[in-house]
Formats: structure tokens, C-alpha cells, sequence
């Protein structure tokens, strides 16, 4: 089941690089989303509208080809998935290459719990918030 865990949130990642919210809806359960609290969409939303609006559309305005690159995506055990990546793109005042850790909860074949780690303020400076 790991490995197919393993899959699923690097079929995520593959999802949201190519814009595709019907996809990636569709590997959502009613998923419990930690965005760290010093980011600019900080806060902790449940099921896919919520996260939709209050993160990914947000995201998606303040940077410019915006991309969460996973460099890693490990098996932690537990149906756990952590994923070691780097953001990228255009913020308003530069380019954005922050790094961030992800940690994922899979439970029958749906991620029904994601947390996110990142340095904040280095994402902040890059968008201006």
C-alpha cells in the first residue's frame, strides 16, 4: 500500500503542475488542509472548495507560474507520504525558490490530511504579503 500511496501524492503534485482541479479534486477526501500559519494563505481549511479557494486560487494570482517541484517523495509509514520539494515562480517582488516539506495522510486511497512546512517569510518577501 505504500507505494501506491507514494503514487497517489505524486499524482497531486503532477495535477496542480498541469492546472488540472478536476484531478485533483478527485484525490481529495474531505481532506483536512494545514497551511503553515506565516504564509500569506495560512490556516487550516477542510475539503477541496475551501482549500481551492483559500489556497491554490490565491496562489495562483500572487505568483506568476507558480510550481511546487516534489524533490522527494518518501513513504514515512503510518499512511504517510513526505514530500521534500522546492516552490518556484514570479512573486510580485522576485523570483520565488523556497523549499518546503509536506506531510500527506492517505487513507483509502484519498489524502485526507495534508501539513505543510516552508519558510514563510521567504515566501512572503517573494509575493509582497
Amino acid at each position: 500500500m505504500s507505494q501506491q500511496n507514494v503514487d497517489l501524492v505524486r499524482s497531486v503534485y503532477d495535477a496542480f503542475g498541469s492546472g488540472d482541479m478536476e484531478a485533483l479534486g478527485g484525490f481529495l477526501a474531505t481532506t483536512e488542509w494545514h497551511e503553515a500559519g506565516g504564509m500569506p494563505y495560512g490556516g487550516v481549511y477542510t475539503g477541496f472548495e475551501a482549500i481551492a479557494g483559500n489556497v491554490f486560487g490565491p496562489i495562483n494570482e500572487d505568483v506568476e507560474s507558480f510550481s511546487a517541484r516534489p524533490e522527494e517523495v518518501l513513504d514515512a509509514g503510518d499512511e504517510k507520504v513526505v514530500s521534500l520539494g522546492t516552490y518556484g515562480g514570479q512573486g510580485t517582488n522576485g523570483p520565488l525558490d523556497v523549499p518546503y516539506a509536506h506531510v500527506w495522510t492517505v487513507q483509502d486511497g484519498k489524502i485526507v490530511r495534508f501539513v505543510q512546512y516552508a519558510d514563510t517569510k521567504l515566501f512572503g518577501d517573494a509575493v509582497g504579503k
